[in-house]
């Protein structure tokens, strides 16, 4: 079985950076740069088959500063081996256009199985990736895995709806968008991961060998397209008493937030 696990890297949340910040390569330390949260429970997914089912996991990175970076650690976790799709004409902030040059990266990688990826794009905050992907790919998927059981047939996949929980069961080729549950939990990188994440070698594709071009590919093409990108500034008032007994400091605090209809309790 060969399973294809779409990756994002992200800033971390630890980092105090600014929001034009995130995206100016400049202003980010490859220490400061993560595999986002949701494709790291995709990796555990796929990790969980290659240890049942004798699988390879091949990690695929197109969204990242620096995705060898990434990519490196999911192959630490315990994936076969990774991609990088590393091309500055690829717009990725449209999850449409992400989606069909996911579709073209799987059309080059040949044949497949299963493909797993994080519920949320978080970079763009998009959830439909997954969805448009399987249309594109005209795939059985669940969304919203929160659990699967390897089944004669495939697989049953436990995942989330709005006020419930269903189960389902899907074929061997399919494609499976994972939530932040218990069952997908990522495991820890071991010793001898990081030193095989250290000797691999990684391939490179760029869109030319996806046979992309910035008119299918680029900005042009994209459906969404990011007009600007602000920091927000947020000014408070400060308002300081530093004079008076703390009785008479207390009443000052008291009808200020009062005046400002600041409201204090339940």
């Amino acid at each position: 079985m060969k399973i294809i696990v779409f990756i994002d890297q992200i800033v971390s949340t630890q980092v105090k950076l600014q929001g034009v910040d995130y995206f100016d390569p400049s202003k980010v330390n490859e220490d400061d740069l993560v595999i986002n949260p949701t494709s790291k429970n995709a990796i555990e997914g796929a990790l969980k088959l290659k240890d049942s089912l004798e699988a390879t996991v091949t990690a695929v990175c197109v969204r990242g500063l620096k995705p060898i970076k990434a990519l490196r650690e999911a192959i630490a976790m315990g994936c076969t081996d990774a991609i990088e799709i590393a091309d500055e004409i690829l717009y990725t902030e449209d999850p449409l256009l992400l989606a069909k040059i996911y579709v073209d990266v799987l059309e080059k990688f040949g044949d497949f199985d299963l493909v797993f990826l994080g519920v949320e794009e978080q970079s763009t905050s998009s959830y439909a990736v997954g969805a448009m992907l399987a249309e594109k790919l005209g795939l059985p998927s669940v969304l919203y895995a929160e659990e699967m059981e390897t089944i004669d047939s495939g697989f049953q996949v436990g995942h989330v709806l709005e006020g419930g929980r269903n189960i389902v069961t899907i074929p061997k080729k399919a494609l499976i968008s994972v939530s932040d549950s218990q069952y997908f939990t990522p495991r820890y990188t071991s010793m001898r991961g990081i030193l095989t994440a250290k000797r691999a070698e990684i391939p490179s594709w760029t869109a030319a060998d996806l046979g992309l071009s910035t008119g299918v590919a680029g900005k042009e093409a994209a459906s969404l397209q990011q007009v600007s990108l602000t920091n927000i500034v947020i000014e408070r008032e400060s308002y300081i008493i530093n004079e008076g007994e703390p009785e008479e400091m207390v009443d000052k605090l008291l009808a200020k937030l009062k005046e400002d209809e600041v409201k204090l309790g339940a």
